[in-house]
């Protein structure tokens, strides 16, 4: 028996360091430490080990064991919870940072716009307070702080509108290449891509109508793909495609009250053409009130190879959402009438099912886009396993350089 383990042992030990590595690299961290003491060799084996760590808001497990590697060992680190220890300054060999203010004390937001992490290409940030909004934006614009960054989403915690003024824009930030905000001003949007020239991704909701001056802003040649959620998913649709004529990817949401759908992709079938002949792919989410049948989704089908995805689905009375990447209407959302006033109807009958085991928002298109690009996020991007990560700008996953 004594003979057996001492032979396994020996097998083990004759295993290359680089065959160790890599398994490492498969191993969480809390696992991960429990092999540190094992003898020199394994020790130093754990230390050439590039950490990813992620830290979720429902584990309850203590984060001593984040102390136990070196800080130029951790290159991604995700955390959603509090950390006291926590300090950016320690850990310059990050190349993916999210982070959630809700967690961070006022030292540590502080962090975030002082650190300087000239490896970090990936930065999300959650919960962003009011006071740090423009303090961030600034440190982001002017590219100091993160001269590698190519990657950025900020979710604020609270929107307030405010100027770019000319010390804002006074410096330009050339490596982001991805940027996604979950609310901004129609009115800075100029401003705002004045500051990111090789932006090719851009992300955001316009809770306002387009301004007669944003119409004067220049167009903004190199962005290829745009998310955004409108007021008006037609005329302001129209007037932000006129300022990116060479977008190849566009995803529109919005809601078109009791407006005809129809006439709606109507439009955008003779409107896509003509301003964005470069487009390649069009995803929509698009909700309405109206008694339409499913010859209307046919017919809205016929009307352009973009449409062709176009599917319809109904929710509570007649409301509506007319989606590509999407399989089961999404409940409670915005644009749904919860009491609506009476309808005229056109015809007799429905043709979608109401889902009513349906338990999360919109919980199939975030399946498909979470296994992609979102939960990169929460993948191995970097260290602790596949050498892939997720590219914002190629919809993508890329091997590590």
């Amino acid at each position: 028996m004594n003979g057996n383990l001492s032979s396994s042992r020996l097998r083990l030990e004759v295993l290359p360091d680089e065959l160790f590595l890599e398994i490492f690299q498969y191993v969480d961290p809390v696992d991960l430490c429990s092999f540190k003491g094992l003898n020199r060799r394994i020790d130093g084996i754990i230390e050439a080990v590039r950490v990813n760590i992620a830290v979720q808001w429902q584990e309850d497990y203590e984060l001593d064991y984040i102390s136990s590697f070196t800080p130029t060992q951790i290159i991604r680190l995700e955390i959603h919870r509090e950390w006291p220890l926590l300090n950016l300054h320690t850990l310059p060999e990050l190349r993916s940072l999210t982070l959630d203010c809700n967690c961070l004390s006022k030292e540590q937001m502080n962090q975030i716009v002082s650190v300087r992490l000239p490896h970090l290409e990936r930065l999300s940030v959650d919960s962003v307070t009011h006071d740090l909004q423009e303090s961030l934006l600034d440190t982001l614009f002017q590219g100091e702080h993160f001269p590698s960054l190519t990657t950025c989403r900020l979710k604020l915690e609270y929107y307030y509108t405010f100027e770019l003024n000319e010390y804002r824009t006074s410096s330009t930030n050339n490596a982001i290449r991805c940027f996604t905000i979950d609310r901004w001003n129609l009115f800075n949007l100029g401003s705002l891509w004045n500051q990111l020239p090789n932006l090719r991704r851009f992300e955001t909701s316009f809770d306002e109508w387009f301004q007669p001056k944003i119409c004067s802003s220049k167009p903004h040649l190199s962005i290829k793909h745009v998310q955004v959620t409108l007021s008006d998913p037609l005329h302001d649709l129209e007037k932000l495609l006129a300022l990116t004529p060479n977008l190849a990817r566009l995803r529109v949401r919005g809601g078109l009250g009791r407006s005809s759908v129809t006439s709606y992709f109507e439009k955008l079938a003779k409107l896509m053409p003509k301003i964005v002949p470069l487009l390649q792919r069009f995803d929509c989410e698009v909700y309405c009130y109206s008694t339409d049948t499913r010859e209307n989704e046919f017919n809205i089908q016929k009307l352009h190879t973009f449409f062709k995805k176009v599917r319809c689905l109904s929710g509570h009375g007649h409301n509506q959402c007319y989606a590509t990447d999407m399989k089961i209407y999404p409940l409670n959302n915005e644009y749904e009438e919860s009491s609506p006033r009476p309808l005229v109807s056109h015809t007799t009958s429905s043709f979608h099912h109401y889902y009513d085991e349906y338990d999360r928002y919109n919980d199939d298109y975030y399946q498909d886009y979470d296994n992609d690009e979102d939960e990169a996020w929460a993948r191995n991007e970097y260290g602790n396993g596949p050498g892939m990560y997720w590219d914002g700008e190629s919809d993508e996953w890329c091997p590590l350089p």
